[in-house]
């Protein structure tokens, strides 16, 4: 059934946008009625949505309950402070948005993994020969969650993003990321960790700002840090070039970190250009004192 449906999707190249929303139910019929396929447009009620087209597209409506999939080198912008929020009852590990030989920019709004299942905020992924590149912005206006681990079920809490496989990048421009909680011993017999605020396996992660309340994880992997930052005994500390303060946990090899050190965001740096813009200013407004006195005086000697 599940062939039968992509061959369907794949086969409507006319369409202007394929947008398809699938639902459990919707599934268990297809199996009743493998001859009666029919594909839901962009329903809300549905647990999948599915950008397919090659296209751009921006969200237009809330997401409760939902997994968003973008493919196929398909462009979704997240705008309009739009939330989208996995299932609670999906497969362990099941993420709000999985961004796949695709492109995912997150403007503003709100993500949320997997709740109670330990699910990540966003995947970014690519299939290893692919004609197109994986890759999420995310802009100061967006916040991402990972799924807390609240089930017996679930090994620990979700990314918030997790960048899987060469080829594949997350780009942090802003916003805030925060990981899913571990399980609890009342649930699971014994407590299990937090997840990450961003996890790279063989991917690229390239940080410029953000708020990151999580650690960093990263496995054969590139992270390319840009401000007055530093590595430091297995610590991220310091400011990002939109001024925020940095201060992360990073487990994974110190060769893996590239820093584009930035001093103008250094706070000694900072302080000194205030310093600086203080003297001028003040130097600026004695000049016109003195010149003001100078112009009176001259004109009161005439007199």
């Amino acid at each position: 059934v599940i062939f039968i449906l992509i061959f369907f999707i794949f086969s409507h190249k006319n369409s202007s946008a394929i947008m398809v929303s699938t639902s459990k139910r919707f599934l268990f019929g297809c199996i009743a009625l493998i001859g009666d396929i029919a594909i839901i447009s962009h329903s809300a009620k549905a647990d999948q949505v599915y950008f397919v087209d090659g296209g751009e597209h921006e969200t237009s409506q809330e997401y409760p309950e939902h997994n968003i999939f973008i493919l196929n080198g398909t462009t979704l912008s997240l705008v309009n402070g739009i939330s989208i929020v996995a299932p609670s009852d999906g497969k362990d590990g099941e993420e709000a948005v999985r961004v796949e030989d695709a492109f995912f920019h997150a403007k503003n709004g709100l993500i949320s993994g997997g709740l109670g299942v330990g699910g990540s905020g966003v995947t970014v992924t690519t299939n290893r020969n692919s004609e197109f590149q994986a890759k999420a912005t995310f802009e100061d206006g967006v916040t991402v969650h990972g799924g807390d681990a609240i089930r017996q079920t679930t090994t620990r809490g979700g990314d918030a993003v997790q960048v899987l496989h060469a080829g594949s990048e997350a780009v942090f421009k802003g916003g805030v990321f925060t990981p899913g909680a571990g399980c609890t011993v009342q649930v699971c017999g014994q407590p299990t960790s937090t997840g990450n605020s961003v996890q790279v396996l063989n991917g690229k992660a390239t940080v410029m700002g953000g708020k990151f309340n999580g650690n960093f994880f990263c496995d054969q992997c590139d992270i390319e840090i840009h401000g007055c930052v530093e590595l430091k005994n297995g610590k991220i500390t310091g400011n990002l070039l939109d001024g925020s303060r940095i201060d992360v946990v990073y487990d994974g090899s110190e060769n893996d970190v590239i820093i584009v050190y930035d001093d103008s965001v250094c706070p000694e740096k900072q302080e000194e250009t205030s310093s600086a813009t203080k003297n001028r200013t003040f130097q600026s407004t004695t000049l016109r004192l003195c010149i003001f006195s100078l112009i009176f005086y001259l004109s009161y000697s005439k007199f």
